[in-house]
């Protein structure tokens, strides 16, 4: 027999029924939706993927193509830019790559190359020996050598041609220095510093470079792409230029640039590059 609560239980059972349908009908039909929309999500990202891809492609095409350019066009670019100047390279034994970059990029802009590598740092003052011999040879004891007083006599020995350049001589001799490709008829018109000991560029170089920098004389310090010494970085803390990239076709510029008094400032690849190369290159 049917009664009262007969009916509400079958309303209850229809209502959970209802309610269970409704509630598996919404997960399959949003399952389908979250399906068409991770197949969509794919197809756009193969999609961005696919363009990013050929970007990518013409981008590294264009690239070397551009690099290409640059090597092949720089000659012609600095050719003369240091014709009938001495370039002075100060390095060091740790730091010959870049010496050479440097040197590299001296000639290719018509300039001659004068190599001065100090063999321990403080201009290889540090060297009792060595020490002993500058004294000897400038009459004083070597307690009583000044560095500064050093920096100034080779400041200006290398920046007087004919003269006997004693402390040359003595820091040469006593193995503390090794020079090529400064005659006694030539004088430094610009300098390069890459000297590096331990990891460290050797401030004394540093205010050598300094001491032989005027109106018409320019320094730089240099590093590569593949070795940063931090030559570029001391010569701009103590207000010369820098180059970081020697190494590439446009450091080269920037190089010839500096030294030839088109240009000062720091340029380069590395944090603190105030700019790739100098801009403009050439006067309008």
């Amino acid at each position: 027999m049917y009664n009262l609560r007969y009916h509400i239980a079958s309303l209850v059972a229809v209502f959970v029924a209802l309610a269970v349908g409704l509630l598996l009908g919404s997960i399959v039909s949003e399952a389908g939706v979250i399906s068409s929309q991770r197949t969509a999500l794919v197809s756009g990202l193969q999609a961005e993927f696919d363009a990013l891809r050929s970007d990518a492609k013409t981008l590294g095409s264009t690239n070397a193509a551009l690099s290409s350019f640059a090597t092949d066009a720089v000659p012609e670019i600095v050719k003369g830019t240091l014709s009938g100047r001495t370039i002075m390279v100060i390095a060091s034994p740790d730091d010959a790559d870049t010496a050479a970059r440097a040197s590299e990029a001296v000639r290719l802009a018509g300039g001659n190359v004068a190599l001065a590598t100090f063999t321990g740092p403080g201009l290889s003052l540090r060297d009792p020996t060595v020490a002993a011999a500058v004294a000897k040879d400038l009459g004083l004891t070597a307690s009583s050598i000044d560095t500064t007083q050093i920096v100034d006599s080779l400041a200006a020995e290398w920046s007087t041609a004919g003269t006997l350049r004693p402390v040359t001589r003595a820091l040469v001799a006593s193995g503390g220095l090794k020079l090529e490709g400064l005659t006694t008829t030539s004088t430094v018109a610009g300098t390069a510093v890459t000297a590096v000991f331990d990891g460290t560029p050797d401030p004394w170089v540093i205010r050598l470079a300094t001491a032989m920098t005027d109106s018409t004389r320019y320094a730089v310090g240099v590093d590569t792409t593949g070795h940063v010494g931090g030559s570029a970085q001391a010569a701009k803390a103590a207000g010369l230029s820098g180059v970081d990239d020697v190494d590439t076709a446009l450091g080269r510029v920037s190089f010839a640039w500096v030294l030839s008094g088109r240009a000062s400032g720091f340029f380069g690849e590395t944090d603190g590059a105030t700019a790739r190369f100098p801009s403009p290159l050439f006067s309008r």
